[in-house]
């Protein structure tokens, strides 16, 4: 009997153990602690970049013309002058030929139109002349082709693009040499952020290729013209990037760049996440420290100066050292 009865205390305990335990899990209040602390407040605009090159070079073929050698390849380093390819002479002066004959047929039949000119609507006579004149335009084109059989590099560089193919048709471009020492940040910055930017802003560019690594820079010019993407107008801009970043860089890369907009060193702040906003301003939570159960959490309020990326400036209203709380939802 007497076993019995310590048993029956022993689970009474228990349970009142379990209520009491459950009971203070329903009241106790979950957050996440902090401080108001000193530290540099950074405030920047993200925008997308690609790697573009300042000195660069197409090569094109004026008028479609075989090509009857191709020297050089993709990635060969390529100097000021240095033959790139050849076109076929005897293509050319076949295509001289069609030409004249083409020009001589506009001049025979603009001659013959000329006989009834008054007849002729305004409209029929430009078109005439404008048949003409594009004749002889092409004409001039493939005699100035005629002269530049070998086409040679402009400039120093690096071949990245390479379309001309032996016994194939040149048509438009063919080549694009670039000078790798030229690749520079090319970044579009939308129009509600153009008074925000400014030269020399610190900007920190991260790119695809190197997710992990983030290159420091120099927010050094922007194009007054503008352009239009998914109906919203932006600046084409150029980012310089500072040091020797020791990573493999080419051109066409794609690249996030942050721009430093505004900058606090060396004051009192709290983490972002932790500043709250209402009506009446920005605020922090605190306990109160007069409840003895169930946390209760006070907002107060604080000046703010620059808001950041990652911190928000205290200009009043807390001090360093303050213990501030985040509170989480079950």
């Amino acid at each position: 009997m007497i076993k019995r009865i310590i048993i029956g205390v022993v689970i009474a305990v228990i349970m009142i153990g379990v209520f009491l335990s459950v009971r203070s899990q329903k009241n106790r209040q979950n957050f996440v602690e902090s401080q108001v602390i000193t530290s540099n407040v950074h405030k920047t605009i993200n925008v997308d970049a690609t790697i573009n090159p300042d000195v660069y070079a197409d090569i094109t073929s004026e008028v479609p013309t075989l090509i009857k050698t191709v020297d050089v390849s993709v990635n060969d380093t390529v100097k000021r002058g240095q033959k790139l390819m050849t076109l076929d002479k005897k293509s050319i002066i076949a295509q001289i030929n069609g030409a004249k004959l083409a020009v001589e047929r506009a001049e025979l039949a603009e001659r013959q139109a000329r006989r009834k000119w008054d007849l002729l609507k305004p409209e029929e006579r430009k078109s005439i002349k404008k048949a003409t004149e594009q004749s002889r335009q092409k004409l001039n084109e493939i005699y100035a082709q005629a002269t530049k059989t070998t086409i040679i590099s402009p400039i120093d560089g690096i071949v990245v693009e390479q379309n001309a193919r032996v016994g194939e048709v040149a048509r438009g471009m063919v080549m694009r040499i670039i000078d790798p020492e030229s690749l520079q940040v090319e970044a579009l910055i939308p129009e509600v952020d153009i008074a925000k930017v400014s030269k020399g802003d610190k900007s920190f560019i991260t790119f695809d290729a190197y997710p992990n690594k983030v290159i420091e820079g120099t927010f050094i010019s922007l194009d007054t013209g503008s352009t239009l993407k998914q109906n919203n107008t932006y600046f084409k801009s150029v980012i310089d990037i500072d040091n020797e970043c020791n990573l493999t860089i080419l051109d066409g890369m794609n690249a996030s760049v942050d721009i430093e907009i505004e900058k606090k060193e060396n004051v009192t702040a709290v983490e972002r996440d932790f500043a709250k906003k209402d009506d009446k301003g920005y605020f922090v939570y605190i306990l109160d420290d007069n409840t003895t159960h169930k946390k209760q959490f006070i907002k107060k309020y604080f000046e703010e100066g620059v808001v950041g990326n990652k911190f928000v400036e205290v200009k009043s209203g807390i001090s360093v050292g303050e213990k501030i709380v985040l509170p989480v939802e079950k």
